[in-house]
């Protein structure tokens, strides 16, 4: 198995696994196959040499956008979902058999965004996850290592993400 590169649903950007060991943006088509509508998934997944890297992308700042002003990424219902996203395809990637660290990756770009609103999101988004709960002595498995909001640029010029770019399709 292999990387791939996988369009978001606009098709209008695309992110470029193929240096992964593995990646999917099938999850969803999953979910739904097997009849587990319930559960709420992540956009792309990807293994590396050392972690396997969750991604949810948002894009309010596209051509033809219905409405983007209306996307509100900072309201208690927009983070409730983000963080849902993450413990449902944990679920998968669990039974899957997966034993790496997991990062999660919220990649966003709406009106009026800029670094000081990502980092009020992505601190309301962490206070979500399971970062406290994998403190309790009974928990024996690192449930997630990391969790960063990034812009595209951001993305893109991390040292370790930018090996995997999102670009124009």
């Amino acid at each position: 198995m292999s990387g791939s590169i996988h369009k978001e649903e606009n098709n209008v950007y695309q992110i470029d696994f193929r240096k992964a060991l593995w990646s999917t943006d099938k999850l969803n088509n999953i979910f739904h196959e097997t009849g587990v509508t319930i559960l709420s998934d992540v956009d792309f997944i990807a293994e590396t040499e050392n972690e396997i890297i969750l991604v949810e992308y948002k894009n309010a700042n596209i051509s033809g956008a219905s409405n983007p002003d209306a996307f509100k990424p900072s309201e208690d219902k927009s983070i409730d979902k983000i963080a849902y996203k993450f413990y449902d395809s944990l679920i998968f990637i669990m039974a899957c058999g997966f034993n790496k660290p997991y990062e999660y990756v919220y990649i966003l770009e709406y009106p009026k965004g800029d670094a000081t609103t990502r980092r009020f999101i992505r601190n309301k988004i962490k206070a979500k996850l399971p970062f406290m709960l994998q403190e309790n002595n009974m928990i024996k498995n690192k449930l997630i290592s990391d969790f960063k909001v990034l812009s595209i640029d951001e993305w893109n010029n991390d040292e370790f993400y930018g090996e995997f770019p999102v670009s124009l399709t």
